[in-house]
């Protein structure tokens, strides 16, 4: 991978700054008609695209294909809401008698260029065409994508789509850049570079909390929107496990080892009370693990990292296998296993409470009701928590379930919690350590709110306010006015 220099990737933060300038001109039905665009780019983008990211990833021509229309999709989604004006929540109070500061107006304009990086577990969704470059366009945000280097090939092919409808558009180059190269250094010098105001990232939590910390350093601190990982707790309860212990354990198996288990949404951990149930549960685990094919992972390095944190956790004290996928496996092919411990030692040992990326999982056994809600209580910030559970189950533990909505973004009433919908009700990211920034979503239209922010206008004459304030409304977006929704022009009296 070729990598850029500082002087070109200063060129393309200053292209970026002067294009910034313009999109905060455009309006939400420009943004939206130029997402569109966009998507319509990426569909007709054929089998080269598909095969690439194949031999770079390893990812199934079947899923690859799955993701590229959900990142088309995403962006006609977020262009939709985009285009009702939903996040610019324009407010207008007019000028009254009884009011010193007359006419206020206000509404949400982007906040400036954004620094994406791009992810490698999904080289289409989450990376140089990803639902954080959608969302940041679609606030008025030119967007400078740091490409994975476990994808270079794919993350171009993706990258020359977003520039081919910039020029079609006739915007600024600087709209979207793309900057190549393996070194921190690169990303480094992005984050901290004084034009940049604001980053979304998707990866590890050492990465994201590197970036965050340095953005935080800054004479200017700028936000980062970091998604970095979680262990998904699920919390298996008795009714439960007494009724449907066997499909359950499918369920979770095929949950936690799905893609690899290479997914920020993978169920990590299980906790469940001792018993009979328990134990029927276990022993299916057993047997269906025996099933699971080993697959590649997306490189060398995560498959590295999965092996080293897999044994470190199945090696700490108190902790018993359970088991292990024993199929041959090929370069970089990840074996699930599942291990067990006491949740007394899962207390008291900060190890067993980390993210394994990968297919493994680790099975809690509770003695009592009390052990399960120390570990609600002990439990870091999660994206999702899933119960496991029967109403009558739900019925028995409302002090579980009331401590569990704060411990993560998305709590789940049985299923599984791996796969996210590109939704306005999805919430996709949680309390720190899962995100930097629990108020917000990195799936879904919602994620557009990231990258805006509010400014008023005092006494402003119509013909210099953004269209979205303006008294004719020639967007007919829906306005608060005078605390009441309208969507109408104002007519106002002149003297």
């Amino acid at each position: 991978m070729i990598e850029t220099s500082k002087e070109n990737i200063d060129r393309r933060i200053q292209m970026a700054a002067e294009a910034y300038q313009f999109l905060k001109n455009t309006t939400v039905k420009e943004r939206a008609a130029f997402m569109n665009t966009v998507a319509d780019k990426i569909e007709v983008l054929g089998k080269e695209l598909l095969t690439t990211a194949h031999a770079e990833t390893s990812l199934p021509l079947a899923r690859l294909t799955g993701e590229k229309a959900r990142t088309s999709g995403q962006w006609r989604s977020y262009a939709k809401a985009v285009n009702t004006g939903i996040y610019t929540e324009p407010r207008i109070d007019l000028a009254q008698p009884d009011r010193q500061k007359g006419d206020l107006r206000k509404y949400n304009v982007g906040i400036g260029p954004v620094v994406v990086f791009g992810a490698s577990n999904f080289p289409f969704a989450f990376s140089t065409a990803g639902g954080d470059t959608a969302s940041a366009i679609g606030a008025g945000c030119p967007v400078i994508v740091k490409a994975h280097p476990a994808h270079p090939k794919t993350s171009q092919l993706m990258a020359d789509a977003i520039t081919a409808a910039v020029k079609e558009f006739g915007w600024p180059e600087g709209t979207f850049s793309h900057i190549t190269g393996a070194s921190h250094d690169i990303g480094a010098y992005l984050v901290q570079h004084k034009d940049i105001r604001a980053v979304a990232f998707t990866g590890s939590f050492a990465g994201g909390k590197a970036l965050f910390d340095m953005a935080n350093r800054r004479e200017d601190p700028i936000p980062v929107f970091a998604e970095m990982g979680s262990i998904n707790p699920v919390f298996a309860l008795p009714d439960l496990l007494e009724n449907r212990a066997e499909a359950f354990a499918k369920e979770y198996l095929f949950s936690l080892t799905l893609g690899a288990g290479q997914f920020c949404t993978n169920p990590g951990v299980c906790i469940a009370l001792k018993g009979e149930a328990l134990d029927r549960f276990i022993i299916a685990l057993k047997n269906g693990i025996q099933e699971v094919i080993p697959a590649k992972m997306l490189h060398k390095g995560i498959y590295e990292s999965f092996e080293k944190h897999k044994t470190i956790a199945a090696e700490q004290p108190e902790v018993h296998s359970i088991a292990t996928a024993d199929t041959e496996i090929d370069e970089w092919q990840a074996r699930a296993m599942v291990i067990e411990t006491s949740a007394k030692n899962f207390i008291k040992n900060p190890v067993l409470s980390e993210e394994v990326f990968g297919p493994f999982g680790i099975i809690v056994t509770c003695e009592t009701r009390e052990e399960i809600m120390e570990i609600a209580k002990q439990l870091k910030g999660q994206l999702t928590i899933t119960l496991a559970a029967t109403e009558e189950d739900a019925r028995n533990n409302l002090m579980l379930i009331n401590l569990l909505k704060d411990k993560c973004g998305r709590l789940l009433f049985n299923g599984m919690p791996t796969g996210v919908e590109v939704v306005y009700a999805m919430q996709h990211g949680g309390p720190f350590p899962s995100t930097t920034d629990s108020r917000f979503t990195s799936v879904g239209p919602d994620a557009v709110k990231r990258f805006i922010r509010p400014i008023s206008f005092q006494n402003w004459p119509d013909e210099f306010l953004p269209e979205e304030l303006k008294n004719e409304n020639a967007l007919q977006i829906s306005r608060i006015v005078d605390g009441e929704v309208n969507s109408g022009s104002l007519k106002l009296q002149t003297t």
